[in-house]
């Protein structure tokens, strides 16, 4: 599966690209949900445990609307569990 990220500012893109994979059940075309920084406190609790932030998008947009990452969906088998 193919989620596609589009930059919150960017409406005609999130648009063209909805249009373009809107029967392609293999692709998600998504807005960028990140807005500000959550956490409120300047000091970290102690002890820090998160070894980063987990907002962060580990491809960065290089100049691009939007951001295409190949998801892995893991199915469950019936009858398993």
């Amino acid at each position: 599966m193919k989620l596609i990220i589009v930059d919150r500012s960017k409406f005609a893109t999130y648009q063209r690209l909805l249009d373009k994979f809107s029967d392609d059940l293999n692709v998600r075309v998504i807005w960028d949900r990140r807005k500000n920084q959550i956490r409120q406190r300047a000091v970290p609790h102690t002890p820090e445990r998160r070894s980063g932030d987990r907002r962060r998008l580990a491809k960065p947009w290089n100049g691009k609307d939007y951001i295409v990452i190949n998801a892995v969906v893991e199915r469950r088998r019936e009858g398993v569990g």
